[in-house]
């Protein structure tokens, strides 16, 4: 399968339930911001649009975002190729990191953890994945994931109110086809503080 064609197949997937969930919990009416981290082919950003959103999406992979041409007028959308330590949070109401977060580097993940923490106003809310050291490319130990235990997780949510978090730890396969053993952690969580 092409890198084509599994952009192709990401926009097959179904919203993940977090995100609906977020932006239920949000109570936001039309015109809330939100932020796509690492948003892919953007199949997060279509939904979040779909629900009113101002959204700001970005992602490193150019091929990806070349799927969100067919937007480029949309008055709603900003896009925007960067790595996750570099991009420009603006002050958002909801964030949504849709199984990127451990594709950022482990020497660039505080510094952008700390850069979403910081855009995400009180009581916004923050959907996401991280993953966990039994997952089967985490055991490959290559370098270039970020890797979180479930402590070191919860670490992360020390300004929050976590609403619902989910352990996903058995076989299954990539968008690709190929098998693999899925170890991520799914948090959907309020920032502490009045808005």
């Amino acid at each position: 399968m092409s890198q084509a064609q599994y952009h192709r197949a990401a926009l097959q997937v179904q919203v993940y339930p977090h995100l609906i969930q977020a932006v239920e919990q949000s109570g936001l009416t039309a015109g809330g911001i939100a932020v796509d981290v690492g948003c892919g082919a953007g199949r997060d950003t279509r939904y979040l649009l779909e629900q009113g959103f101002v959204v700001h999406a970005f992602d490193q992979d150019a091929n990806a975002l070349a799927h969100l041409q067919d937007l480029n007028e949309h008055p709603r959308l900003t896009v925007q190729q960067s790595r996750f330590e570099d991009f420009d949070y603006p002050q958002a109401d909801l964030i949504t990191a849709c199984s990127s977060l451990f594709f950022c580097p482990p020497q660039a993940f505080e510094q952008s953890w700390r850069k979403i923490v910081s855009a995400l106003r009180p009581g916004g809310v923050f959907c996401g994945h991280f993953m966990g050291p039994e997952d089967s490319w985490a055991q490959l130990e290559r370098g270039d994931l970020s890797i979180h235990s479930a402590e070191q997780v919860k670490q992360l949510f020390s300004e929050f109110d976590v609403l619902d978090w989910h352990e996903h730890n058995q076989p299954g396969q990539t968008l690709l086809g190929l098998s693999k053993h899925w170890h991520t952690w799914s948090v959907l969580a309020r920032k502490t503080g009045a808005r």
